[in-house]
Formats: C-alpha cells, sequence, structure tokens
C-alpha cells in the first residue's frame, strides 16, 4: 500500500461567521487521483483554499507528506511541492504565454528539467507553442485554463489541487 501523501483531519472552514465546511477528513494517497464531489456551494473550492493555505481552518489539521501545514504561508506550501490551480484560471494577462509558464516553475533550481517540462507542457497542449509569444489575456477561456494547469505542472509538484478543471474546455478536448 502507498504512502499518504495528503491527510485532512476534522477541517472546519468559514467565510466570517458562516462555515462553509465542516468535519472534513480525507487521505489521499501517492499515485492516487482523488475527487471531492459536490453541488454547487458544498464547499469543494473552500476545501481546496484550505489545503493550500489561502483560507485559515478553525480546527482540524492538515498534513502534506507527513508535514502539518495547517494555516501555513501558501508560499511554503507551494515549496513543499503542492500546487493549486483555482476555479477561474487566474493567468497573469499581460505575461507572454510563456512567461506564464515560467512564472510556475519560478521555486526550480533545476533549469534542464524546466526545460524539459516546458517541451512536454507543449507536448500537452500544442496551442500553447504556437502562442508561447502572444499576452495571455488575448488566449480564449480553454486555452487560459490550459495555460493555468500548465503552469502548476512546471513546478514539478508532488501534488496538484484541480478546482474545476475543465471549465471553458471544450467538451472534445475535455475528453482528450
Amino acid at each position: 500500500m502507498s504512502e499518504v501523501i495528503l491527510k485532512l483531519l476534522n477541517v472546519e472552514s468559514a467565510y466570517g461567521p458562516i462555515k462553509a465546511i465542516r468535519g472534513v477528513s480525507l487521505q489521499v494517497r501517492e499515485g492516487e487521483i482523488a475527487t471531492v464531489l459536490g453541488s454547487n456551494g458544498a464547499g469543494k473550492t473552500t476545501i481546496l483554499k484550505t489545503i493550500s493555505g489561502i483560507i485559515d481552518p478553525r480546527k482540524g489539521s492538515i498534513e502534506f507528506h507527513g508535514e502539518n501545514i495547517t494555516a501555513r504561508d501558501p508560499a511554503l506550501i507551494v515549496q513543499r511541492g503542492l500546487c493549486h490551480v483555482p476555479e477561474g484560471r487566474e493567468v497573469f494577462p499581460l505575461l507572454s504565454v510563456r512567461d506564464n509558464l515560467m512564472m510556475g516553475a519560478y521555486t526550480r533550481k533545476d533549469r534542464d528539467g524546466v526545460e524539459r517540462d516546458l517541451e512536454a507542457v507543449f507536448g500537452y497542449f500544442p496551442i500553447l507553442r504556437e502562442r508561447a509569444s502572444q499576452d495571455a489575456g488575448l488566449l480564449s477561456g480553454g486555452q487560459q485554463q490550459m495555460l493555468a494547469i500548465s503552469r502548476a505542472i512546471m513546478a514539478a509538484p508532488r501534488l496538484i489541487l484541480l478546482d474545476e478543471p475543465s471549465l471553458g474546455l471544450s467538451p472534445k478536448l475535455t475528453k482528450e
């Protein structure tokens, strides 16, 4: 059985006085693909924001590879290898596609690995290679989503949290 890489235990988060999630416990093992399902407003985004340090939990604990990351600074969490691709893409619109991708790799020291991952990303999403010198804000919504996911890949993370990953993608591309 593989190692538990992400563990939430009785996590509770809120927006002001409004509790958004209560008693959330889950485990993700190395190599697993885990999905959080629920209706709009059920707290899926809040769970991801709490894991990535954007929202501090009121209760509970979060461990990533055995380290307690509860209420830690989001930058530290990224340095530990956990990346969050938020709903709504959040690309840097005035930077080129290539510069957006390189922003994902800003914590990396292995330039050869960065170039290798850049080529891999261009292989996954060839349109990003075609548009590499174009401002990211000029991409379609689906292309911006590809860019946001690719930027996370460029960080060489140990785990990626994807919030609404198919948002803005064509049904054909979502299937692929």
